[in-house]
């Protein structure tokens, strides 16, 4: 789930046909009352496109959860298939017809500023999530731009990585870092390593591995990998396929004892934590896009500001470290029970 370059389409599964329209989420009997700063019949949207993706749901799911919470008539807006051009009109039409007050805009960069432009022009406050922008240069259309930082985390991570390392008894050998396509620079990476070299210096920096698009060829290059490292006693994956990718590249290699971190709480994902086959998951603030990014509409609705300064703009959402053996939001059944929640509204 990384920074896109363009818009990213996700899912919309709803009882109503998928189209060019919503869904308005149906408030069960036991809704909280509307507060009194909540006009009646406010509206909200989450805008989205069509990819049927079960971890894109979970936006979906934060957002409509946190509408009902507070009182607002929420929508869901997005298109089965189309254009961008089509999608941003889809969105417009929407935004037009449910004369909506705020929108969550699931938007990668720069591209979409035009349509967020027109959008804020028409008096919508504007939050986009998860994808950090530019300040200078969207402060004025874009209201806030809550989102985690990542490589702040991968650095978190290194630290988690060691201190359970010593926990082992294991104070030396290799650390292995496994990352995508070769097209990407991979600074950040390399901050990483520059970071781990200087706070472990006992432990060997492996060279940055690539992992190959085709999840078979990937398993095999990492495979290949750990057997040029025999000394490699710990790894992180930075990718959301790293979790199957390393699990079944240790299994193949007879190198179960190899500490490995991957990214993302896919259902596939926490199986594999669950079952031991993944030392622990680092998991980005996909349902909290929707969450917050409502809960930041409430507020703008209700007179904050948050593009005053830089630091306010760039709202802060948390990313986390969970174990099979971890407690709340640090554990997997916290992560099973919004699938089961995002199942039960949308369907599976």
């Amino acid at each position: 789930m990384k920074r896109m370059t363009a818009v990213i389409l996700l899912v919309i599964i709803l009882l109503l046909p998928i189209g060019c329209g919503d869904s308005s989420a149906p408030v069960p009997p036991c809704a909280p009352e509307a507060s009194p700063d909540v006009p009646v019949n406010q509206s909200a949207a989450v805008c989205m496109g069509s990819v049927s993706h079960p971890v894109h749901r979970i936006v979906q799911l934060g957002f409509m959860e946190k509408a009902e919470e507070l009182g607002y008539e929420g929508h869901i807006l997005g298109l089965s298939e189309g254009s961008v051009q089509e999608l941003y009109d889809c969105w417009l039409a929407g935004a037009q017809e449910h004369d909506i007050a705020g929108a969550v805009c699931w938007v990668g960069d720069d591209s979409a500023y035009e349509f967020l432009k027109e959008l804020h022009g028409m008096g919508v406050k504007v939050v986009v999530p998860y994808f950090p922008q530019k300040y200078y240069e969207a402060k004025e259309f874009i209201d806030v731009n809550p989102h985690s930082d990542l490589e702040q985390t991968m650095l978190d991570a290194g630290d988690y990585l060691v201190e359970h390392l010593r926990d082992r008894g294991i104070d030396t050998g290799a650390l292995g870092v496994s990352v995508s396509g070769p097209a990407l620079s991979h600074d950040n990476v390399r901050e990483y390593m520059d970071y781990m070299e200087s706070h472990y210096p006992e432990y060997r920096n492996a060279d940055m591995v690539l992992e190959i698009s085709t999840r078979e060829k990937a398993i095999e290059k990492i495979a290949e990998y750990i057997d040029n490292n025999p000394d490699l006693v710990g790894a992180i994956g930075r990718t959301g396929n790293s979790t199957i990718v390393w699990s079944e590249a240790k299994a193949r290699t007879g190198r179960d004892d190899i500490f490995t971190m991957g990214m993302d709480y896919t259902k596939q994902n926490l199986d594999l934590l669950n079952s031991g086959d993944i030392d622990a998951l680092i998991c980005q603030p996909i349902y909290e896009a929707g969450y917050v990014g409502m809960e930041l509409i409430d507020a703008l609705i209700n007179g904050e500001v948050y593009n005053k300064t830089e630091e306010q703009w760039h709202y802060k959402l948390e990313n986390r470290i969970i174990s099979k053996n971890g407690q709340g939001q640090n554990g997997t059944a916290y992560y099973y029970d919004i699938y089961e929640r995002s199942e039960a509204r949308f369907g599976s």
